[in-house]
């Protein structure tokens, strides 16, 4: 005789603001994003802590993945991005994005994950070149175990029937 199971639905919690509030996978590609700014303002290569990082995690490869991200971010961006200062307690919009597109990228979604760069933030050409480094950075960090968890992005609203409601930024102050 089969057995019935109660229909749960999985609840789906959006990014928090507060950056402590994120899971370690979250954690570990958002202080690798900061890390490279911050290098980068420096005037230094951020791929020497970047892969310093990475390999001490088990993914040496993963620093490759998330520079190539990073620079198509940079060179494609149609705004300043905001993105914080390593120790920062606070968690950006556009970080919130990013992490947003790492994980739809890692579950294999890999069109939701062009949509959420290409809204307000990349240029179509920029957000689908990204697909392929963001893929690779997901296949790695799964291969070391780090999943990053399936949120919902402030701005993503499902619609009746499976649509989806992508909503344009506000501008966001550097910080």
């Amino acid at each position: 005789m089969g057995r019935i199971l109660p229909f749960t639905p999985r609840i789906l919690h959006t990014y928090p603001v507060a950056a402590e509030a994120l899971d370690h996978a979250e954690g570990v590609v958002l202080t690798g994003m900061r890390e490279w700014v911050a290098e980068l303002k420096r005037g230094a290569d951020p791929m020497l802590r970047l892969r310093q990082d990475m390999a001490g995690l088990g993914a040496p490869d993963a620093a490759l993945s998330l520079d190539q991200f990073l620079r198509i971010v940079a060179r494609t961006a149609r705004r300043p991005v905001d993105m914080r200062c390593p120790r920062c307690p606070r968690l950006s919009e556009d970080e919130q994005r990013l992490l947003h597109a790492v994980a739809l990228a890692q579950a294999g979604e890999s069109g939701r994950a062009e949509r959420t760069l290409r809204c307000g933030l990349l240029s179509p050409p920029g957000a689908e070149f990204a697909l392929g480094p963001l893929e690779g950075l997901g296949e790695l960090l799964l291969g070391i175990g780090l999943a990053l968890p399936r949120r919902v992005f402030a701005e993503e609203q499902e619609l009746p029937g499976g649509g989806t409601v992508w909503a344009s930024p506000l501008p966001a102050a550097l910080h």
